[in-house]
């Protein structure tokens, strides 16, 4: 989601660990984007046995700082869609085909991506809980990023009685990585890591959704 149907390009991330995310985007609208980078610097070091425990750390210290489901939802509300994402969804649907999102950033933003873009179906990683004065208090987190996105995928596929080898992945970001190896065909999307490029079977280098079309038929 974060990358491909969501710009997230004013965000930059080297290496071959993390991803570009909106998470970027919420630490940084709380002034603790120093907060963000010591947590990705112990899950870069392997402080952290997986993603979810890495986030749940990462929803403690929102709390921590306050986050507001009035200033989440601002956040979430403000990502701006990649160019091309609705007339691409849309030339899919056209064509028969089902789309889904499989994603390691927040439920509010895929559910508003499924609303605006009419995405079939949605597995998000994390999804905040407010209370009644709009405070974050706890939050719900699924094992759906790196190698988790081919547990989801597969879940997926079962469900809708599709074989992998008869599906589509696109994605822009190493935590891709991992199920490019399991779809019949992957697509590196808007990406600048060689290491994702290597392991798609097709490149697409520019920021226009709508040019993976002519990939899939």
């Amino acid at each position: 989601m974060d990358g491909v149907l969501v710009d997230v390009s004013n965000y930059q991330e080297g290496g071959n660990k993390v991803g570009v995310s909106t998470w970027h985007a919420v630490f940084d609208s709380l002034g603790i984007l120093d907060e963000h980078q010591r947590l990705k610097e112990k899950f870069k070091a392997g402080k952290y046995p997986s993603y979810v425990e890495w986030t749940d750390e990462a929803c403690k210290v929102l709390k921590g700082h306050g986050l507001t489901k009035k200033k989440f939802l601002e956040i979430i509300n403000n990502q701006p869609l990649m160019v091309g994402a609705k007339e691409t969804v849309e030339a899919l649907k056209k064509r028969g085909l089902k789309t889904a999102v499989i994603t390691g950033s927040f439920g509010a933003l895929a559910e508003r991506i499924q609303r605006e873009l009419g995405i079939d179906d949605i597995t998000a990683h994390c999804n905040l809980e407010f209370d009644g004065k709009g405070k974050l208090t706890t939050w719900k987190l699924l094992p759906c990023d790196y190698e988790g996105k081919v547990d989801a995928f597969f879940q997926m596929a079962e469900k809708d009685g599709v074989a992998p080898s008869e599906c589509v992945y696109v994605g822009d970001e190493v935590n891709d990585i991992p199920i490019f190896r399991k779809v019949g065909l992957s697509i590196a999307f808007n990406c600048s890591k060689q290491e994702v490029k290597g392991a798609a079977d097709i490149v697409y280098d520019g920021n226009d959704l709508r040019a993976i079309l002519e990939s899939i038929t």
